[in-house]
């Protein structure tokens, strides 16, 4: 079992980004076209992600769409990166390599194209350079800055910040998760199916993996955490009552069950007594279960 510390470097903060970005602009889907770390130059230079207005007249009813022109170019960072003077440079750099990618010369204007940079937290050190600089900052509503007097319109959006009704899919996307907020975001991504659904897996497997210690810990996360693992494990538990509905026998879609909770409990993602619970059992007889298919059962 691998330990904490590789668990966590080896999160896919950015896919799960773009993933809640598409579910936080769900509403206007049909008017906006995603595309993940578009790539620049023949060189590795990618923009996390850029949003195209297909409809050029068109209104995008979530907030942060509201600066949106035609080209919206996201710069987006994890709960551990820094979001700095140079991020923001760095973002306006893109910005210009993106307006001259293009083979014919002004095919994109430069007054069709945003940049909005995203962090969990506001950076109130990079918010204090950029006026120092002769920028002016403004704060548009909840967690939305505008950076005036730069060549193309900018925000910075700290995603702690936003309103959690209207912005529960970015909000939820960090590594100090609130009890609240988890059910909340479980309770929206309930609804969904298909491509949604599968955004939403995306997100729910960063947020339950950076928050493990802290969701195990609430009061009732037994429940909680079930909710997210019916949401997260969906697949996975099909799989295995497929596989024993393809051998024919009540047994073997027994037996999936078990060694699908089994392997949630030796990854610490739920209890002992839960795994034993879903699965119908008594603990000693899941444990048995357990040791007879080779799983590791963690030391309390």
């Amino acid at each position: 079992m691998k330990n904490k510390k590789e668990k966590q470097k080896k999160l896919q903060w950015h896919p799960a980004f773009c993933s809640a970005l598409r579910l936080e602009l769900l509403e206007d889907a049909e008017n906006l076209e995603f595309t993940d770390e578009f790539q620049l130059t023949e060189k590795p230079l990618q923009i996390d992600c850029t949003v195209v207005k297909v409809k050029k007249n068109c209104k995008i009813k979530n907030e942060i769409g509201k600066i949106f022109r035609k080209h919206n170019i996201f710069e987006y960072k994890s709960p551990k990166d820094e979001l700095n003077i140079d991020t923001f440079y760095k973002a306006v750099a893109y910005a210009c390599l993106y307006k001259v990618l293009p083979n014919h010369v002004d095919e994109i204007l430069a007054e069709e194209i945003t940049i909005t940079l995203i962090r969990d937290r506001k950076p109130v050190k990079l918010l204090g350079e950029l006026e120092k600089s002769g920028y002016e900052c403004q704060k548009e509503t909840a967690g939305i800055y505008y950076v005036y007097d730069v060549m193309f319109p900018v925000q910075i959006i700290a995603s702690s910040e936003l309103d959690t009704d209207m912005h529960v899919q970015l909000k939820a996307l960090t590594n100090h998760l609130e009890e609240s907020l988890m059910r909340q975001y479980l309770l929206q991504v309930s609804t969904f199916e298909g491509r949604e659904k599968n955004l939403a897996d995306i997100v729910l497997q960063v947020i339950v993996n950076s928050n493990m210690e802290k969701v195990l810990e609430w009061k009732g996360s037994e429940r909680i955490m079930c909710e997210a693992l019916r949401v997260l494990m969906a697949d996975e538990l099909n799989e295995e009552r497929m596989e024993g509905q393809r051998e024919g026998r009540v047994e073997g879609q027994r037996e999936g069950q078990i060694r699908a909770y089994a392997s949630l409990v030796q990854d610490g993602i739920i209890t002992v007594e839960t795994g034993a619970e879903k699965a119908g059992m008594s603990v000693d007889d899941f444990t048995k279960e357990m040791k007879l298919a080779g799983y590791v059962i963690p030391a309390v």
